[in-house]
C-alpha cells in the first residue's frame, strides 16, 4: 500500500512533537536492546569456524534512534571456488541452507524470540520519560 506524501508529512510532524527527552530515552533503550540481541546472536550462532559469531555487529541506522543488528559481511565472505572472482557470504547459506547443507537457523529465531520484550522495553522507556516530564 503506497503512502501519500501528505500522510508521510503528517506523520513526520507528529514525530517532531515528541519531546526530545522521550526520544532520547527510547533511543538509549533501543541501543541497549540491540546490544543484547547481538550478544545473544553471538552465543547462538553455529560454531563451525567462529567467523560467524565474530561477524555479528550493531550498526547505526539512517537516523540516530535506529540501530541495526547485522551478521556476515567481509568476515564471512569467501570465494566460490579457488581462483574464482565470485564471492559468497556463507552466513546466508548457514541461515537458509543449500542443496547439500540443511539450514541451521539462528539469526531470525533469536531476533523473533526477543521481539516482544524489545518492544515492551522501548515502550516502558518512553512512558517513564514522559512520566518524568509530567511530574
Amino acid at each position: 500500500m503506497a503512502k501519500s506524501a501528505a500522510s508521510v508529512a503528517r506523520f513526520k510532524r507528529r514525530l517532531e512533537r515528541i519531546p526530545i527527552e522521550v526520544r532520547s530515552a527510547t533511543a538509549a533503550q533501543a541501543l541497549i536492546s540491540a546490544n543484547n540481541v547481538a550478544v545473544a546472536l553471538k552465543g547462538s550462532s553455529p560454531k563451525v569456524s567462529g567467523g560467524l559469531a565474530g561477524s555479528v555487529r550493531v550498526e547505526m541506522g539512517r537516523y540516530g534512534d535506529v540501530f541495526l543488528v547485522k551478521a556476515g559481511g567481509r568476515a564471512t565472505t569467501k570465494p566460490v571456488r579457488n581462483g574464482a572472482k565470485a564471492e559468497f557470504d556463507y552466513s546466508i547459506s548457514t541461515e537458509w541452507g543449500r542443496k547439500e547443507q540443511p539450514a541451521r537457523k539462528w539469526f531470525w529465531p533469536t531476533i523473533n524470540h526477543r521481539a516482544k520484550k524489545i518492544k515492551a522495553d522501548i515502550q516502558n522507556a518512553a512512558f517513564a520519560a514522559a512520566k518524568q516530564l509530567s511530574d
